[in-house]
């Protein structure tokens, strides 16, 4: 009988040894799945941190790119402004201009016709009183033939040249506005 008890204390301790192992290693699966869930929200947590960190950088650079365009803008639209008002000051000079100095501006002008047998010149209204015909007469060059016209040119100073049915426009805001190509980027470097 006591071969029975150590017998039934064998299988026991047997049994209770491989309850132990089985506790033993769901006790460290449990730990291992616990690393595990821990260490893949840690991740989870900085893959997070990293996104909304992504995402606030990149709204921030959207943002920093609007300020900038928007400042851009408002320094360019400032720029045009002055721009403008600069050949409208010019404009307002030119359409202001005494009368020696329109004389002179057309004396250089028929100066370009020299060598043409007749022309008509045709005032804009507000040089209308600047120069006549006995001045034409005394200051035009010797073989050219230069007709005043009896009507000016609408809200215009300068003049208009016509040569065999063609039309040169003399006429200030015409010379301003095709000089502004030119002198664009010269007063754009002057000014800013």
């Amino acid at each position: 009988m006591a071969d029975l008890k150590l017998l039934t204390e064998r299988v026991v301790e047997k049994e209770k040894a491989v309850i132990r192992k089985e506790v033993e290693e769901a006790k460290n699966k449990a730990e291992d799945d616990v690393q595990a869930a821990e260490a893949q929200e840690v991740q989870k947590r900085s893959q997070t941190k990293d996104d909304i960190k992504a995402t606030y950088e990149q709204e921030y650079t959207i943002k920093k790119n609007t300020l900038e365009i928007k400042r851009r803008n408002e320094v360019l639209a400032g720029k045009q402004v002055i721009l403008t008002n600069v050949f409208k000051e010019a404009k307002d000079k030119l359409d202001t201009l005494n009368s020696e100095s329109f004389k002179q501006f057309t004396s250089n002008v028929l100066k370009q016709f020299q060598h043409e047998k007749e022309i008509v010149l045709k005032l804009g209204e507000k040089s209308v009183g600047s120069i006549d015909s006995a001045w034409l007469a005394s200051n035009k060059p010797a073989q050219l033939t230069v007709v005043l016209a009896d009507e000016s040119v609408p809200k215009q100073s300068g003049l208009l040249i016509e040569k065999d049915g063609i039309e040169y426009n003399f006429l200030f805001d015409a010379l301003i506005d095709d000089a502004k190509i030119d002198i664009l980027p010269e007063i754009s470097k002057e000014l800013f």
